[in-house]
C-alpha cells in the first residue's frame, strides 16, 4: 500500500497544478524541448557525461511522448490502477528501500533539464524532495542572442567550465563577475575539487535558512533567484568563513538580511532623502517620555583630522553637533588607519553603547554592513553616495550646487576661456562636481573650457598639473586640513608664480548629525528590517546649510551679489543647475531644451559635457593608494543604480 498512497498523494499535487494552470490559461504539462527549440537537432550537442544535476532545473522532456502522464510540476495525474500508476508506486518503493541505482539522460539547454529517458524516475524523486538526481548530461548550445536568458546563460558558462557547479541560477548580467570577485577567483581558474566542496557547503547552508525564512515570511516567495539572494549574503557577510558556519549563525544573518532580500523585489528601493524637513522628528507620545534622555554618538576616522581635510571636516561637524545639542549628546572618536580592523572598531564602537555609529569613508561601507549583521540592533550610517543597504544608511552632501557657483566666479575671472579642474577621485558624484562646475563657467562666459586633470594619477605633477601656464585659473582640490595650505584647495589663481585663494566649499556634517540624532530622541527613527524594504540615502545640499560657498574679500562687488543671488534661488528651488538643454562630450542630448535633470539622473551621472577637455582616468593609470576607493564606487568600475529606482518619499527615515 505504500507506493499506492504515495501515488495518490502526487496525483492529488499534480491534479492541483493541473487545474490551477487551466484556470490560469497556461500549459497544464510538461513543456518539451523539441516545441521550444525547433532548431534543436541542428544545434552543437555537447556531451558532459554523469552528472549530479539540481531537481529543480529538471523542468520538461526533450520530445512530446507521454508528457500528458504528468502536469507541468512532474507530478502524476492518469488514474490510480492504470498500468502507469502500477509502475510508478513500484519504482517509488524501490527508491525508498534502495534508493536510486539509475541515472537518467537529459539534454540541457539554457541552463535547464530535459529529460530523453527517466521522466517516471524524476517524478518521485521530485515527490520525495530531493534535491539533486544522477543523470547523463548532453548540452544543447543555442547560438548567442541578446535576449536576458541568452546572455545570462553565455555569462555562467565559463563559471561552469571551471567549476561543475550547475546549481545556481541568478537573473541580472554581471553576477557571475561578481561571484568570482566575492570568491576571490578569477574566470578561467580551475577550483580544486576542496574549493568545490566548500562552496557548496556555504551555498547548500545559506539554501537551506533561506528556503525556511521564506516560507513562514509574508512575502512569501521573492523574485530573486537563490543565487541573486546568495550574492547578497557573500556581499554582506564575506564569503572566508561562510563555508564553516553553522545553521544558527547563518540563520541569524539571513534573518538579519531579510530586508535586504526583499528590497531587490521593490522598483523604487532607495528613499533619497534630499533635505531636513524629511527626516520625521516628532515621535509618539510614549517613545518620547520613555525614549532615551541622550544619545551616544560614535565617528570612525581613517586618519587623524590634523592630517586629513576630509576627515578635518566630519571631526567640525561632530564639535558643532555637541555644542549645538550640549548634554543630550555625547560623541567619541574612533581613529583606525588600517581597513582591516574597521569591523573590530565598529563592533567595539557598538559594545560600547552607542546610538548611532557614522563611519566616514565609503571603504567602510563593507566592514559597517557585516558588523550591523552581527548587531541587528545597531544604527549605522556610513558616508557614501551609493545607499545599497537597508541596515546601513547612507549619508552625503551635494557639493555639485556649491560646484556651480564656483564655475560661474571661475568663468567670470578667466582672462583667456582656459579653466583648470583638479579632480581626486574618479568615482560616483565626481562626474557631477565637473559638469556643474563646468555649466556654471559657460552660463557667464559661453566660450569657458574647462581643461581637467586628476591628482589621483601617477604622472600628475602638482607643481605643473596641466603643462600650460596660460591656465591661470584653477579649482583644486575641496577640503584642506590645518596642516595643509590653505590656498591650494578650492578655486585659485595663479599668475607668475602668486597663488591666491578665491573661493572654497565649506561643509557642515553637524546638520545632517544633529537631524538624525534628534530623531533617535524623538522615538522617529525606524529601525530597518520593516516594511516597505527600502535603502536610505540622506543627500544635502545648500538648502540645509550643509554645504556652502565662501569667497575672498577681493572678489568684485557685482560678481559677489550675482553669485549670491544664484545660491539663494538653488537654495530655496527655484533655479537648477541640470537644465535646459545639455550635451555630453560626443554631442548627444543628455537634457532637452524644456528639460530637467532628476537627483537621481544626477547620481547615475557617468558622462562629461561638451565644454570638458579631458576625461576619466583608467584605474591602471591612478596611484596606489587611491585604487581601493576606485575599484569600490570607480564611475567607470561598477553599473550605476538606474534612476528608476530611487524615491523622494521619507516615510522610511
Amino acid at each position: 500500500m505504500m507506493g499506492e498512497e504515495a501515488y495518490a498523494r502526487a496525483r492529488k499535487i499534480g491534479l492541483k497544478e493541473y487545474h490551477g494552470r487551466m484556470q490560469r490559461q497556461g500549459n497544464p504539462f510538461l513543456p518539451v524541448l523539441e516545441e521550444i527549440e525547433e532548431r534543436m537537432n541542428a544545434l552543437s550537442h555537447v556531451p558532459l557525461g554523469l552528472e549530479q544535476i539540481p531537481l529543480k532545473k529538471v523542468v520538461g522532456t526533450a520530445s512530446r511522448g507521454r508528457t500528458n502522464a504528468f502536469a507541468a510540476n512532474f507530478m502524476p495525474i492518469l488514474d490510480p490502477g492504470s498500468e502507469f500508476s502500477t509502475k510508478w508506486s513500484v519504482l517509488y518503493e524501490g527508491i525508498v528501500e534502495q534508493g536510486l541505482n539509475q541515472p537518467v539522460k537529459v539534454f540541457e539547454y539554457l541552463g535547464l533539464y530535459y529529460l530523453v529517458e527517466g521522466n517516471k524516475r524524476v517524478s518521485v524523486m521530485k515527490y520525495l524532495d530531493s534535491l539533486f538526481i544522477e543523470a547523463e548530461v548532453t548540452r544543447i548550445q543555442p547560438p548567442r542572442s541578446e535576449d536576458l536568458e541568452n546572455v545570462l546563460y553565455y555569462e555562467y558558462l565559463p563559471f561552469y567550465n571551471d567549476t561543475k557547479i550547475n546549481y545556481l541560477w541568478f537573473s541580472k548580467p554581471g553576477s557571475v563577475a561578481r561571484l568570482c570577485e566575492l570568491t576571490g577567483k578569477a574566470l578561467g581558474e580551475k577550483w580544486t575539487s576542496e574549493e568545490c566542496s566548500d562552496f557548496s557547503a556555504a551555498y547548500m547552508r545559506f539554501r537551506g535558512e533561506y528556503k525556511a525564512r521564506e516560507a513562514v515570511s509574508d512575502a512569501k516567495k521573492l523574485p530573486a533567484t537563490t543565487g541573486d539572494a546568495f550574492l547578497i549574503y557573500l556581499d554582506a557577510c564575506g564569503y572566508a568563513d561562510a563555508p564553516r558556519k553553522f545553521g544558527g549563525e547563518m540563520k541569524g544573518e539571513v534573518k538579519a538580511l531579510w530586508g535586504e532580500f526583499e528590497k531587490e523585489k521593490e522598483p523604487e528601493n532607495v528613499a533619497l532623502i534630499t533635505k531636513p524637513d524629511e527626516v520625521k522628528q516628532g515621535g509618539s507620545l510614549l517613545n518620547t517620555l520613555f525614549g532615551p534622555s541622550s544619545v551616544k554618538v560614535a565617528f570612525l576616522y581613517s586618519r587623524e583630522p590634523v592630517q586629513n581635510g576630509w576627515t578635518y571636516w566630519h571631526d567640525l561637524g561632530r564639535v558643532n553637533l555637541e555644542n549645538n545639542m550640549g548634554d543630550r549628546v555625547k560623541t567619541s572618536v574612533c581613529v583606525c588607519e588600517d581597513p582591516a580592523n574597521y569591523e573590530a572598531e565598529i563592533e567595539r564602537l557598538i559594545e560600547a553603547g552607542n546610538n548611532l555609529i557614522f563611519t566616514t569613508s565609503p571603504l567602510m561601507l563593507s566592514a559597517s554592513m557585516k558588523a550591523s549583521v552581527k548587531h541587528p540592533e545597531a544604527k549605522l550610517l556610513n558616508c557614501s553616495l551609493l545607499a545599497s543597504w537597508q541596515r546601513v544608511r547612507s549619508y552625503y552632501v551635494r557639493l555639485y550646487e556649491v560646484k556651480f557657483l564656483i564655475g560661474m566666479i571661475a568663468g567670470a575671472l578667466t582672462e583667456n576661456d582656459k579653466i583648470g579642474y583638479i579632480g581626486d577621485y574618479p568615482i560616483v558624484g565626481a562626474a557631477a562636481n565637473i559638469n556643474a562646475f563646468a555649466l556654471g563657467a559657460r552660463m557667464v562666459n559661453p566660450r569657458a573650457k574647462v581643461i581637467l586633470e586628476w591628482s589621483s594619477r601617477k604622472d600628475f605633477n602638482p607643481d605643473d598639473p596641466f603643462g600650460d601656464p596660460s591656465v591661470q585659473i584653477i579649482s583644486s582640490r575641496d577640503v584642506g586640513a590645518p596642516s595643509h595650505h590653505a590656498v591650494e584647495y578650492g578655486l585659485y589663481s595663479q599668475r607668475e608664480g602668486v597663488k591666491q585663494s578665491i573661493a572654497i566649499p565649506v561643509l557642515d556634517w553637524s546638520r545632517i548629525y544633529e537631524s538624525l540624532a534628534r530623531s533617535v530622541l524623538s522615538g522617529s527613527w525606524k529601525d530597518t528590517g520593516t516594511s516597505p524594504a527600502k535603502a536610505v540615502n540622506y543627500w544635502w545640499g545648500l538648502s540645509s546649510g550643509a554645504v556652502d560657498l565662501v569667497v575672498s574679500q577681493r572678489m568684485d562687488i557685482g560678481l559677489k551679489r550675482l553669485v549670491e543671488l544664484v545660491k539663494e534661488h538653488i537654495r530655496e528651488g527655484v533655479f537648477w543647475p541640470f537644465e535646459s538643454i545639455i550635451r555630453d562630450q560626443a554631442g548627444d542630448i543628455r537634457c532637452p531644451v524644456d528639460g530637467r535633470l532628476t537627483y537621481a539622473d544626477v547620481i547615475a551621472m557617468d558622462w562629461l559635457v561638451d565644454n570638458v577637455v579631458g576625461g576619466f582616468p583608467a584605474i591602471d593609470d591612478l596611484r596606489e593608494y587611491t585604487r581601493a576607493l576606485v575599484e569600490l564606487q570607480g564611475i567607470k568600475q561598477i553599473d550605476l543604480p538606474a534612476p528608476s529606482t530611487f524615491s523622494w518619499k521619507a516615510e522610511e527615515a
